[in-house]
């Protein structure tokens, strides 16, 4: 609905529409957490979530202390969008 309002508001200038939701200096680019872990680590966290499930704090205790809670929930959720994850649910 937001950008709907915000393209008729711009009188169905898509560009002009656009660049009302685009901040100044351009989109907000997040960083991948995924291309900060090495492939070891990425191999350390899949066993950890086979031996703990989503036990976030023990897989940081017990597989990867020097990862924070955050980084490793974040990892899991940008992990479940990948082949990996799907090769080991089916």
């Amino acid at each position: 609905f937001h950008a709907m309002d915000t393209l008729q508001r711009n009188g169905y200038d898509l560009a002009k529409a656009m660049s009302t939701l685009v901040p100044q200096g351009g989109p907000v680019l997040c960083r991948d957490e995924m291309e900060e872990w090495s492939a070891s680590e990425a191999m350390l966290f899949e066993e950890a979530l086979e031996k703990y499930g989503k036990d976030f704090n023990d897989i940081r205790q017990d597989f990867l202390p020097w990862k924070s809670l955050a980084s490793i929930v974040q990892f899991y959720y940008m992990w479940k969008t990948t082949d990996r994850y799907i090769q080991q649910v089916w």
